[in-house]
């Protein structure tokens, strides 16, 4: 039996292949310099009788709830790519590009263009929804030479969960920052943000900027780029200009690796030896990370694994709702599972030859500091007849976002449900 479309979504895709939809630039400049260094891509239906950024959202908001959100994104993107080489746009003019990961399997292959940018920039409120198939189109957008940055980040601070995960070039902030009136919110936001640049070369884009109030909460967030109504309209036939005489993203440090392996074979590229630990100690190991990451707050992941145990402690559980409380994303993973261990907290399938059946650790990435607790269960018992454990412990960055990312291929989307839950 064939589903039926929702009228709605016949006509936005009607709409969207006959043309309905115009393409804007808006002017991105340089905070320090006030020069422009490329052009944010705005788009709404024809007709549209005042466009800006509302009417581009709107847009948007309607096209993730169809059920062809790739398709229709991939057709914009083309669109926005048209017309801006037929408006004369050098391939030295950055673009800035909404973009939906769903729309990545249909990206060209721009590696023989290296001089061309664009940037394609996910919603991080998305992110969450489905992480494993998100990493998977970050890593071949990159490897295919497309720029990757996150936008709509900040107004709420789990929405900097996923920053060291999908790595940004370019860190967009949601509009909403340039009004909040909470310092301790802008306080910690800076802290978390500028963790992700001083590592990566990153850089943050503010984008609503209408004032000179908004400029000096432009400087206090270190945005070095800019974009909103305070540096001119949005128009159909954009300026080009020159190339600037420095690239701020130059020097941003994308490692574009793919998630294999588990937490342990991961660690194991520590080069030292594992520690040597009995079930309990080990437990007490996990336990000290896991309230660590509880202390973290909300722009924290944190993932445990455990095995194949089909049940926990009581200290456990209570232990993991109150982490799926304070953090942005929680996942439990186990051979033992059947489905989601506790109301609220992800999981997805360890299926029977899988080598994480054999390890057991947690792993806690936010965008300020990681830590990682990675055992893998000995065949033979210690000298005292126990269960032992080789074991690694570490704060090692890189290791950690590698491990956090092949434990999220196993994560299962959510579900339309869920996600109205959420």
């Amino acid at each position: 039996m064939v589903e039926a479309v929702p009228d709605d979504e016949l006509e936005l895709e009607e709409l969207v292949r006959s043309g309905g939809i115009e393409t804007y630039f808006a002017p991105v400049v340089d905070a320090l310099t006030f020069h422009r260094v490329g052009h944010q891509i705005l788009q709404a239906p024809t007709g549209s009788p005042e466009l800006g950024r509302a009417e581009s959202e709107n847009l948007r908001h309607a096209m993730r709830a169809s059920t062809i959100t790739g398709d229709i994104d991939a057709s914009l993107r083309d669109s926005a790519l048209r017309t801006a080489e037929g408006a004369g746009l050098p391939k030295s003019n950055r673009l800035f590009l909404h973009a939906e990961a769903e729309s990545f399997a249909t990206l060209e292959d721009r590696t023989g263009e290296p001089d061309r940018s664009v940037i394609l920039q996910l919603d991080a409120t998305r992110v969450a929804s489905s992480p494993a198939s998100v990493l998977r189109s970050v890593r071949s957008a990159r490897a295919m030479g497309w720029g990757v940055g996150m936008s709509s980040v900040g107004a709420d601070l789990r929405s900097t969960a996923f920053v060291p995960l999908v790595n940004p070039s370019v860190v967009g902030l949601h509009p909403d920052v340039l009004r909040i009136d909470c310092d301790s919110h802008l306080a910690e936001l800076n802290r978390l943000l500028h963790a992700h640049l001083e590592r990566t070369g990153a850089v943050i884009l503010a984008d609503g900027v209408e004032t000179e109030d908004d400029l000096d909460r432009v400087r206090a967030l270190g945005a070095r780029f800019m974009s909103g109504p305070y540096f001119g309209e949005a128009t159909k036939q954009p300026q080009a200009f020159s190339e600037p005489s420095e690239d701020a993203l130059v020097s941003h440090y994308s490692r574009n690796l793919p998630a294999l392996g588990t937490p342990y074979s991961i660690s194991q590229g520590l080069r030292r030896e594992p520690l040597v630990m009995n079930r309990e100690l080990l437990v007490a190991q996990i336990a000290a990370l896991e309230e660590r990451a509880l202390a973290s707050g909300t722009a924290t992941i944190t993932l445990g694994v455990f095995g194949e145990d089909d049940e926990f402690s009581e200290a456990t559980r209570l232990r993991y709702e109150k982490i799926r409380d304070t953090v942005g994303l929680t996942a439990m993973f186990s051979g033992g599972f059947d489905g989601p261990p506790i109301p609220g907290v992800r999981t997805g399938l360890v299926d029977a030859s899988d080598p994480i059946r054999n390890e057991h650790g947690v792993v806690v990435v936010g965008p300020d500091w990681s830590g990682m607790v990675a055992a893998s269960k000995r065949n033979d018992p210690g000298s005292d007849g126990q269960t032992v454990f080789d074991v690694y412990i570490t704060t090692d960055r890189y290791t950690c976002v590698d491990a956090a990312r092949s434990v999220l291929t196993r994560v299962a989307p959510l579900t339309a449900t869920a996600k109205l839950r959420t």
